[in-house]
């Protein structure tokens, strides 16, 4: 009898510790496992098939480290530089609004200077790739280092997924750290955004992430066109 409760506690001790044990992530595919990649190679496999992106977003804005405003959003960016973004509060539409050739068009809601900067950010945040076409590189041990004359991205070396991003203007200083990388169908992206702008923190959720999606009748339509 004694034998049998004293196989039955180790069995149960044995089961209790795999039950509590951590649960390990699954690992990110390496891109390059032997040779290095040039700066072209880089730019290619980030972007070099991806013309559209849809992201469907929580976006949490903080500002001076005080809750300022909370939202949903769906975002298309779409080279070059253009920018559709649906934001909703409680489910209700607030703001519709387009950004092409660096000019704000507001479909529905009012306007708000910030929006154009917002959407920007945005842009570069997720199609961190544009613009570093004229970049140099340089590596250390865990990453890739790209450096451009205004901006600055940091890569890991296995992935080639963004980790940090500094973007530098006579305004302003912008910081974007990229965190939680998730995997849609064999695309693997960052799913956690954080952008720094002045006084104000957007913590930029992305719930869902599509490459290259069909557009609609009504996708980056401005005014003038509708």
């Amino acid at each position: 009898m004694l034998k049998k409760l004293f196989r039955f506690s180790c069995f149960s001790l044995i089961c209790l510790f795999i039950a509590c044990a951590p649960k390990q992530k699954a690992a990110l595919p390496p891109v390059y496992e032997e040779a290095e990649p040039a700066l072209e190679d880089i730019m290619e496999k980030a972007g070099g098939d991806i013309a559209v992106i849809k992201a469907i977003t929580d976006i949490d804005i903080r500002k001076n480290n005080e809750p300022y405003s909370a939202l949903k959003a769906s975002i298309l960016v779409r080279q070059p530089g253009m920018v559709h973004m649906r934001m909703y509060q409680l489910g209700i539409l607030v703001r519709d609004f387009v950004i092409r050739d660096d000019t704000l068009f507001m479909l529905s809601g009012s306007r708000d200077s910030r929006l154009k900067e917002l959407g920007r950010e945005l842009y570069n945040a997720i199609f961190w790739w544009d613009n570093y076409r004229m970049a140099r590189l340089y590596r250390d041990d865990t990453e890739y280092i790209i450096v451009a004359e205004d901006k600055i991205i940091h890569l890991d070396r296995e992935t080639l997924l963004p980790l940090r991003q500094d973007i530098q203007s006579p305004e302003r200083k912008i910081r974007i750290t990229y965190d939680n990388p998730v995997d849609h169908k064999g695309f693997w992206y960052p799913s956690l955004l954080k952008i720094y702008v002045n006084e104000f923190t957007f913590t930029v959720k992305l719930k869902k992430l599509f490459k290259n999606p069909e557009l609609g009748e009504f996708d980056f339509l401005t005014p003038a066109e509708s």
